[in-house]
């Protein structure tokens, strides 16, 4: 600011007293005195001397500089309230005096001593002089570095989504920060939630003319999770989206972590790679934050770190889950035949599915691999009365054949998984009479209301028809927003809490009850020509 009012000051003597008038010699000599009280530190004299100055009906090129510097001198002396009224004066009596944007400098300045800084902001970024540039900078930082509350900051930062030194302020608040309980207390106390998404967005596929969009699902899940934000916002949870374009690359990995900003985050989503998911759940562990594992049901991700969780069901869960529910149904016998086909996920599945209804009391008829070929199927089907099929597959062909295989026992339930079929393949006269159970993550209940509501207002914003991964976004930032948002620190108390889960959701939605895996796993069967939730 300084820097400021001395060209100001010049502009006044080089301006106003060459061009003053000979009737005007005493309004300058009393100018020149008011000035030199300015000059010597004496603000208090000089406003009285100014303001008696700006009182006289004089209109000549001084008079202004008397308003100003009137406001200048009360705003060294706290009187803000005189400095506005006497801005307010000069900008009446002078509309387009030449040194309207100091004027505005000025607005700014009083602005950010009455703590009122976003309008402080509001007004310094409206201001375009070149002149001023640094002066403003400086004005900026100097008031917002006394800004300690991250509440008031993170406000602010959305505010003002451009202002870097609202960033560089919040940076420099975290690295304060000597240790991971003083960052821990940070994230509790500062009133909002930062979410971090580690995926492969893939900015070079972001074009509208690129023929393919690997990123695609990683763009409905940010939507979703934008949806989210909102609906979040209502129930009064702040909740800050930032999105990492992350890869299986462990230096940018490390890069990210190391940023100051970033260790405010409250909650991970991915990263989706090893070697990236692995750093990203080392600093996890140390921070004592949540990480999500979006699209993985792979259970080994959750045997390290205990602030790792699984969005889907691991291959295991769903095992347990299905097995679970067939001893629930009225299936006549205690044996099962198995069949898996060649996927890795496939035979894990069988075999988990296998482990569980042993230790139930089952007796395992056949457990064997096949292709999707009837013939080949039916060969393999034992010749005795089976409680029910297990059939372990991401072989869409492979329902269909398991179904033409069993037509010597239309009465045998079939277990298997939502990737079994093509629901267009499927007729009324295929399933008539048969029993269908399929083991679907990723099942969305249009009968539910929930997610009627998502789809309408996605499609209000984005103008398109939400996937699962849009579905997933959305839930996720709701779960994991309301658990943090109550919890904090101590959200592992609030997983273990059944109240928790009592929200409704668009998927069928999560259960971490003493667990890093969902628990919750929907069996569906097919009614009417489509896939509905088996009761």
């Amino acid at each position: 600011m300084k820097k400021l009012l001395l060209g100001v000051l010049l502009g006044a003597s080089s301006y106003g007293f060459s061009q003053a008038q000979n009737n005007l010699s005493e309004y300058e000599a009393q100018y020149q005195k008011a000035l030199l009280f300015y000059q010597n530190n004496d603000f208090e004299k000089a406003r009285i001397a100014f303001s008696q100055l700006s009182n006289l009906r004089f209109n000549n090129p001084i008079v202004p500089y008397s308003y100003y510097f009137q406001a200048l001198a009360a705003i060294k002396v706290g009187k803000y309230t005189e400095a506005e009224s006497s801005l307010q004066n000069l900008q009446l009596r002078y509309p387009n005096w030449e040194k309207n944007e100091e004027v505005a400098y000025l607005y700014a300045t009083i602005a950010f001593e009455n703590k009122d800084y976003a309008k402080g902001l509001q007004i310094a970024n409206a201001i375009n002089s070149d002149s001023l540039k640094n002066d403003l900078k400086d004005l900026k930082r100097n008031f917002l570095s006394e800004i300690t509350d991250p509440k008031k900051l993170t406000s602010l930062s959305e505010q003002f989504p451009e202002e870097i030194l609202l960033k560089e302020r919040i940076q420099a608040k975290s690295s304060e920060m000597s240790s991971t309980k003083d960052l821990q207390q940070y994230r509790l106390n500062k009133g909002f939630l930062n979410f971090a998404f580690l995926l492969p967005v893939n900015i070079d596929e972001l074009s509208p003319d690129h023929p393919r969009r690997s990123n695609q699902y990683v763009l409905d899940m940010y939507q979703g999770a934008k949806l989210a934000k909102a609906q979040l916002q209502k129930e009064k949870i702040n909740v800050n989206l930032q999105v990492y374009d992350i890869s299986n690359d462990g230096d940018q990995m490390l890069e990210v972590l190391n940023n100051a900003y970033f260790q405010t985050t409250d909650l991970l989503v991915g990263p989706l790679y090893s070697e990236s998911n692995k750093l990203a759940n080392v600093y996890c562990e140390s921070y004592q934050i949540p990480l999500i594992n979006p699209i993985s049901n792979n259970e080994k991700l959750l045997e390290i770190f205990d602030k790792s969780f699984l969005a889907q069901p691991s291959v295991k869960m769903q095992a347990i889950k299905a097995a679970e529910y067939v001893t629930k149904q009225a299936f006549l016998g205690r044996n099962a035949a198995i069949f898996y086909t060649s996927s890795s996920t496939d035979s894990l599945l069988a075999e988990a599915y296998k482990q569980v209804l042993v230790k139930k009391g089952y007796d395992i008829e056949a457990f064997v691999k096949v292709t999707a070929n009837s013939e080949v199927i039916a060969s393999k089907i034992p010749d005795k009365k089976l409680s029910h099929v297990f059939l372990a597959t991401s072989d869409k062909k492979a329902g269909l054949a398991m179904l033409t295989a069993l037509q010597k026992d239309l009465s045998t339930p079939l277990v298997t998984t939502a990737e079994a079929f093509q629901s267009s393949n499927l007729s009324g006269a295929t399933v008539a009479g048969r029993e269908i159970y399929c083991i679907d993550p990723e099942f969305i209940d249009n009968e539910n209301p929930e997610v009627d509501k998502f789809k309408k207002e996605y499609f209000a914003k984005y103008g398109s028809i939400p996937s699962y991964y849009s579905f997933c976004g959305y839930d996720m930032t709701l779960f994991w927003g309301r658990v943090l948002s109550k919890y904090g620190i101590n959200f592992k108390k609030g997983l273990d809490d059944l109240d928790t889960y009592k929200q409704s959701f668009s998927t069928s939605g999560y259960d971490y009850t003493q667990s890093q895996d969902n628990q919750v796993v929907p069996i569906t069967t097919f009614q009417n020509y489509k896939f509905v939730l088996a009761k």
